[in-house]
């Protein structure tokens, strides 16, 4: 996969990337081919290739390109709040509303909740959980599942609440504060 920064080369992957989603707009998702791909943006297969393995690469790259912003914004804090990561990625994710909404139009929920995941495990990192470190991991599990499938249930919403509310709401769910249990 290419990782230089030639303008052509890159002029070429965006032209590729801008192929597929306008692709995506007119048909279904699964009868798109790299060969439609490449006919659309006028390029050959092996110059696909160059960029991409798969058309699930490209949708891939679009939202990895959505959270640079929010990684770039995240790690020049210099204390990071479980409540900085659900903030910024509620708000990439509002940015960004159009491309979230076409992938999840076209059923492609698994992809973009495994690169919600990828985006809140390089974080987790620098949030300061009480817990041992033998189950650290479990901890990270829940916590990645958990804000990966809110954020996207909150996405899909026709109705959804605030970007300010739900970083309360699961500020509190982690913090032991939203559920009582009643003997």
């Amino acid at each position: 996969m290419y990782n230089g920064n030639n303008p052509t080369a890159l002029n070429s992957r965006d032209w590729l990337v801008q192929a597929l989603l306008s692709l995506m707009n007119s048909m279904p998702y699964s009868k798109i081919t790299v060969k439609n791909i490449c006919t659309k943006a006028d390029l050959s297969r092996q110059t696909f290739y160059n960029f991409f393995e798969t058309k699930d690469d490209i949708i891939r790259f679009c939202i990895q390109k959505c959270y640079e912003e929010m990684i770039s914004h995240l790690s020049k804090k210099t204390s990071l709040q479980l409540t900085d990561i659900i903030e910024q990625m509620a708000q990439t994710f509002n940015k960004n509303q159009k491309l979230i909404q076409l992938i999840i139009n076209q059923h492609l929920d698994n992809l973009l909740e495994t690169e919600i995941a990828a985006a809140i495990h390089l974080f987790t990192k620098y949030v300061k959980l009480e817990s041992n470190d033998s189950l650290s991991e479990y901890g990270d599990a829940f916590l990645i599942g958990a804000i990966s499938h809110t954020i996207l249930y909150w996405f899909k919403n026709p109705s959804p609440i605030t970007v300010d509310q739900l970083s309360n709401l699961l500020f509190q769910i982690f913090s032991g504060n939203y559920f009582v249990i009643e003997k």
